[in-house]
């Protein structure tokens, strides 16, 4: 009978036991602060730079310059940063005037805890890659650090955590410092305020909802997570696994759609908002909105 009572108590814990698990899972936190930068790929950086930083009047928050391998800039978007880039290697392709949104850099949390919180929701991460160089104080150190998301990053669309260092940058005061200047400037002829949602198209729309519900939390219908102060991530199927267009608010659309009439850089309109012209931007598709 003891024995019996015994082996009840046994098969009774060992059926509770994954809830008592479950229950007392351990969390770290959100795993991402917001977006930190769209990188965009162009065939002529210096047009598309020269577009955004002249005609739009989006504050640089790096030159335009040519490293071994590539040129690269960086401009403020209100709460994010648009880095303009093309590969300049030996292998590299033959210059072409296009451009592609080519990867999303997310901000993590502490990079510890969101490591640790990856791992807890199952996301899969490649090993953080640091980038060591000459920090301000002259000394060598970490700059950044990238964590490659290989279940988001598709061939021609990269997705991944980044990292600066506080020794080598205060993301926070830059970005702030960035915003501020866009206001200053009453954020340009089309006056612009930041960017509200990036649209990324999917051939697998539940494979995608399920991974970016992982990372981001639960969506809003349909399809849109929230993170954080910066922009939204809209999914949408399509036919290709991509990047598809930045969405910015303005102060007023009329405003802009004045300004872009009387410079020919009018795209299609339609109920939502306004859009430039693909064709005097390299292709890229910028959507307006209130």
């Amino acid at each position: 009978m003891n024995r019996s009572r015994l082996l009840l108590s046994a098969i009774l814990c060992s059926m509770m036991l994954p809830a008592f698990s479950a229950q007392t899972e351990k969390h770290y936190g959100p795993v991402v602060r917001q977006v930190d930068h769209i990188l965009i790929e162009s065939g002529d950086p210096e047009a598309l730079f020269k577009f955004l930083a002249g005609t739009l009047r989006l504050p640089e928050a790096w030159p335009l310059s040519k490293n071994p391998g590539s040129t690269t800039g960086g401009l403020g978007a209100g709460n994010i940063i648009l880095e303009v880039f093309r590969y300049t290697g030996p292998k590299s392709a033959p210059p072409v005037r296009m451009a592609r949104y080519a990867g999303i850099a997310f901000e993590p949390y502490p990079l510890a805890n969101a490591l640790k919180e990856m791992q807890t929701r199952g996301i899969a991460y490649d090993p953080p890659q640091p980038y060591v160089s000459t920090l301000p104080t002259g000394a060598q150190g970490t700059l950044w650090t990238t964590v490659p998301l290989p279940a988001f990053s598709r061939p021609g669309m990269s997705i991944f955590l980044y990292q600066y260092s506080p020794a080598f940058l205060d993301v926070a005061v830059r970005r702030n410092q960035l915003g501020n200047r866009l206001t200053l400037e009453g954020g340009g002829p089309l006056g612009l305020q930041s960017v509200i949602e990036i649209n990324v198209t999917t051939t697998d729309l539940a494979r995608d909802s399920g991974n970016w519900s992982r990372l981001l939390g639960t969506p809003e219908p349909p399809n849109r997570w929230r993170a954080g102060t910066g922009p939204a991530i809209r999914l949408v199927r399509g036919p290709a696994d991509a990047i598809q267009a930045l969405v910015f608010k303005v102060a007023s659309l009329e405003k802009a759609k004045a300004f872009l009439k009387h410079d020919r850089l009018l795209g299609p309109v339609d109920s939502n908002g306004i859009s430039l012209d693909p064709g005097k931007v390299q292709g890229l598709s910028i959507r307006l909105t209130e």
